[in-house]
């Protein structure tokens, strides 16, 4: 089936035609009107993928950002029932040890220091070795 071709008036700068001109010789047309027709299909292209692209972005922000979300809440619950059983832990400690208030602050500044050191990382075997001196 044989498209019709309409007839229209444009006016280009002579910046415009030289550019034409040269990218004719590039893109292998051989009549002005071809390429013409090439760079408004390649331009609209563009401008229909650009509209896509954003809509992806988009999309998958929104994905991602709902899947942080979930892991964020998920480990909030997990920190909050590791917190109570820390809270449970340290009643029961206590209420076995009698420690007055400068045990507890030097007990508390080594803590801290030695999770500074470790990164974190405790280790029972660790602290079962401190407290039996080795």
């Amino acid at each position: 089936m044989k498209t019709k071709n309409n007839k229209i008036t444009i006016r280009l700068s002579d910046e415009i035609l030289k550019k034409c001109e040269s990218a004719m010789v590039l893109s292998d047309c051989t009549v002005r009107n071809d390429f013409i027709a090439r760079a408004i299909d390649f331009y609209a292209g563009y401008i229909s993928a650009q509209k896509h692209v954003d809509f992806f972005a988009q999309a998958i922000h929104e994905s991602i950002s709902g899947t942080v979300k979930v892991s964020e809440n998920r480990l909030a619950r997990l920190l909050f029932k590791i917190a109570v059983e820390m809270a449970k832990l340290e009643q029961m400690l206590a209420t076995i040890n009698d420690m007055d208030e400068e045990t507890i602050r030097r007990l508390h500044i080594r803590c801290v220091n030695d999770v500074k050191k470790i990164n974190g990382i405790i280790r029972m075997e660790d602290a079962v070795e401190f407290q039996r001196g080795k």
